[in-house]
């Protein structure tokens, strides 16, 4: 990773044209008011000309995943980013721009910012079922593997990007964002939350199905539990508040 640019933002888009065409425009914007030095990257499977052509109207790089899923995604993103600091954001307009200097201003007080929607403050505009579910499994997850995290399936996040560079992800999935919070924490590094009002998407359908995405992480807690005890062999980690 060659960190010649301040920040990186990276963003998984799977079939995503015209939510990127409203998205990358409110991105660039905000960005160019916090730094100079910046970069965009769109990070896809296949070809999507919508996709394609949103990307390149907002002078966006357009990064090939190798691997499958969303997990497959973050892994080619933050390979090829060159940030000193790394954003993940959806690009489905559930994550807006603005909350990005929010982020951005707690970047000195932890390697890992996370936008979430259940501390206090924080907001989740979602059908019911899926918003206890969601509750449901993200406390099962922080209590299960001893993450003091309330919104791990938060997927907007802003990284220390020199960290990103030595974690071997074996997550394909949306599971991937407990197990980078695994290996980082079990490494005694800090996380910190931010509150958050999250919106659903406004165009297409979710490629986060909820009940998909729980079945699969339970079908892996017992792997992150493993691997959580393997990382940490003793070492304790770091309180933070």
């Amino acid at each position: 990773m060659n960190s010649s640019l301040e920040l990186s933002v990276v963003i998984p888009a799977l079939h995503e044209g015209p939510n990127l065409a409203i998205l990358l425009p409110r991105l660039r914007e905000l960005l160019q008011t916090l730094t100079n030095s910046f970069e965009i990257m769109v990070v896809t499977a296949g070809t999507d000309q919508e996709t394609l052509e949103a990307a390149k109207i907002s002078e966006a790089s357009v990064i090939e995943q190798s691997e499958r899923g969303y997990g497959g995604a973050l892994k080619a993103g933050f390979e090829l980013a060159r940030g000193q600091y790394i954003i993940t954001m959806d690009a489905d307009l559930s994550h807006p721009p603005i909350f990005i200097r929010d982020l951005w201003e707690q970047r000195n007080a932890a390697e890992v910012v996370i936008a979430s929607r259940y501390v206090p403050g924080g907001k989740a505009a979602m059908p019911f079922g899926r918003f206890v579910l969601s509750r449901i499994l993200n406390s099962f997850f922080a209590r299960g593997l001893g993450l003091p995290v309330k919104d791990l399936s938060s997927g907007f996040r802003l990284y220390e990007a020199g960290l990103l560079q030595s974690l071997e992800l074996t997550a394909h999935d949306f599971n991937v964002l407990i197990e980078i919070l695994v290996r980082l924490y079990s490494d005694g590094k800090q996380i910190k939350e931010v509150p958050f009002n999250y919106a659903p998407r406004i165009f297409g359908s979710s490629n986060a199905r909820i009940f998909a995405f729980g079945i699969e992480y339970i079908k892996t807690f017992y792997t992150l539990r493993l691997l959580k005890r393997k990382i940490r062999a003793g070492v304790p980690a770091i309180p933070h508040d």
